[in-house]
């Protein structure tokens, strides 16, 4: 197996109710998805970019999937996540929003359903967003990495299943 074309999956979950995310959990490990870490959750509050949609209020959590994946099925990831999100709308409005991606050993990629000009397109009207860059000791965030992802909060998440990809891609 060739290290550099497999990755950890992760998700960041918002949500104003805990019960949204145990629920996207549930068919996540119905599809043979089984979650293996989550962070801690924090509150929402460095935008309110999706207050309009979802309230305020709002937390996040990262949380990774066992195993190792092929990137180049990163594609299918998001659109397998966007049918979990729809699952929970209440009136064309979105209860959770599950940015998924993915780890390896030197960055932090989101996948999203937006293009931009740091945005790669990889296919079906998915991006790949680079918002993390692995350095000594943590990650270093880039001009366009969102204003939690910033602050470090997560970093201890990240190096987690960093740590974990590690030993799993040297078992396979």
């Amino acid at each position: 197996m060739k290290n550099n074309f497999y990755a950890k999956w992760i998700f960041g979950a918002i949500y104003s109710d805990s019960c949204w995310l145990e629920q996207a959990k549930e068919h996540l490990e119905k599809q043979n998805w089984k979650i293996q870490h989550q962070s801690a959750e924090f509150t929402f509050d460095k935008t309110d970019y999706y207050a309009s949609e979802m309230g305020t209020r709002l937390k996040r959590r990262f949380l990774s999937v066992s195993g190792i994946y092929n990137l180049e099925s990163s594609a299918d990831w998001k659109l397998r996540m966007v049918k979990i999100e729809n699952r929970f709308r209440r009136n064309g409005k979105r209860r959770i929003n599950l940015d998924p991606g993915f780890l390896d050993f030197h960055r932090v990629v989101l996948l999203s359903g937006k293009e931009g000009p740091q945005k790669i397109y990889l296919r079906d009207g998915v991006w790949a967003d680079l918002v993390l860059l692995k350095n000594k000791g943590g990650y270093r965030d880039l001009v366009w990495t969102f204003p939690d992802l910033r602050d470090g909060r997560y970093n201890n998440f990240f190096l987690q299943v960093r740590a974990e990809f590690k030993t799993e891609i040297s078992l396979s």
